[in-house]
């Protein structure tokens, strides 16, 4: 833990329609002056359109010729700093199409043939990484820093699924480093750092995944481990933190706490289909909902052409925002947005209006390739490992927040920020 703190202190220091697309249009000739178009709650009448041109905006609908190398140019643009921080080529920072096309085909194994014996053997290793980690912490047992557990155990996770990964295998301290790294490094690169300082930690986070995964190295810029960990691992951990906390410790209706019960018992046995259907319906609709409440990309970025595409002097100055956020709490089309609610998934209470405006995975022709069935079904997988490893509410457990509102009022929005969590801590129950 010492060595891990040190460095982070080290760190510290230094449908698409044409009437979408004329929308777009009028708002970046409106606000054309601006290098950011940011985009607001509309009023409750326009709440439709507001969709319907954020839909257009993920979808680059903007684009004159929406073909495969203007939209990986309009997406890498917003993504460049993942490559001056992390060093990544991969689909979402590329403007090249046999890159692109070369890394969907590469990690499509690990999300694809997520037969019923894989999600046993997918859970299985969870729960091993979790009584490693739990281990690990044996000195603060039953007061535990939540956050950082589930950044290992995604962590982890994510080895396994696509590095085929045994958990025994692996240094706890060295994944510790690895993922309090990828998370400073992240913020870090929203702001203005300190060049210096992103060197060193990216040193370090280096020397940390050589020695988690040495067969991977050394290796080019696309063959490099994260190219997969970085939009697999760290577009998860949160989602599953929050959807675990939410289930298993706010304000939920009875409903919720009777399926979220079930869930437990289920998972992951409800995943061999037939007369379990039913089952893995309700256990995939916790998923959901952690998504459309914390989506792990709140708002998705895209560059703007301010020149014909068919000319040679093609310039991308703007930038325009699909705000995913919004358009997953927006009380005009969802009843009480703020409640976690699964339920709201079943067919019958799950409008148009609803699956338009859930966009948590993007929207085609770049919709995430993990959105069907890989990602909805390890986010319940390593929620439901984290309740049976260290309780839930009902078993006696509680998390502090060590915030005033958060503690006392349970059905308050949680933070999703990657730095908000750091201080929550989870209380065991001693028979947990």
């Amino acid at each position: 833990m010492s060595l891990t703190y040190f460095i982070v202190d080290a760190i510290k220091v230094g449908y698409i329609t044409w009437v979408s697309v004329i929308l777009i249009r009028l708002i970046i000739t409106f606000i054309s002056s601006f290098s950011f178009i940011k985009q607001h709650r509309p009023p409750s009448s326009n709440s439709t359109q507001y969709i319907l041109v954020n839909r257009a905006v993920a979808s680059f609908g903007f684009l004159q010729e929406n073909k495969l190398q203007n939209r990986l140019v309009s997406r890498a643009i917003p993504n460049g700093r993942l490559v001056n921080v992390f060093g990544v080529d991969n689909a979402f920072t590329t403007t090249s199409v046999i890159t692109y096309r070369r890394f969907i085909q590469r990690v499509g194994p690990g999300l694809r043939n997520k037969n019923p014996e894989k999600w046993h053997k997918f859970f299985n290793s969870a729960s091993t990484t979790l009584d490693l980690i739990l281990t690990d912490f044996r000195g603060v047992r039953y007061s535990l820093p939540v956050a950082i557990i589930a950044r290992q155990l995604v962590f982890v996770s994510t080895l396994h699924s696509f590095f085929n990964v045994d958990p025994k295998d692996v240094n706890l301290s060295d994944v510790g480093v690895a993922t309090e790294l990828i998370n400073i490094l992240w913020v870090q690169s929203k702001t203005e750092p300190q060049p210096d300082s992103l060197r060193e930690g990216r040193i370090f986070l280096e020397v940390a995944l050589q020695r988690i995964l040495p067969d991977k190295f050394p290796c080019s810029a696309q063959d490099h481990p994260l190219n997969i960990i970085i939009p697999a691992y760290e577009t998860m951990w949160r989602v599953v933190l929050l959807t675990f906390i939410s289930a298993g410790f706010r304000d939920v209706d009875r409903e919720t706490g009777e399926q979220f019960r079930k869930v437990l018992e289920c998972v992951p046995k409800c995943f061999k289909g037939g007369k379990s259907k039913d089952m893995r319906t309700m256990a995939v609709n916790f998923s959901k909902e952690g998504l459309r409440l914390y989506p792990p990309t709140k708002s998705i970025y895209r560059a703007v052409p301010t020149e014909p595409q068919d000319s040679d002097f093609v310039t991308y100055d703007e930038q325009i925002i699909a705000d995913i956020q919004e358009c997953h709490r927006d009380p005009n089309i969802w009843i009480n947005p703020t409640q976690f609610r699964p339920s709201r998934f079943l067919p019958g209470e799950f409008t148009d209006a609803m699956k338009n405006a859930y966009l948590p995975f993007s929207i085609a022709p770049h919709r995430c390739p993990a959105a069907d069935t890989f990602a909805p079904h390890a986010i319940i997988v390593l929620v439901v490992v984290l309740a049976k490893g260290l309780g839930t509410l009902e078993s006696g457990a509680n998390v502090r927040f060590g915030d005033a509102r958060l503690d006392g009022d349970t059905s308050a929005l949680l933070p999703s920020g990657r730095l908000d969590m750091e201080n929550w801590e989870l209380e065991m129950n001693d028979a947990v």
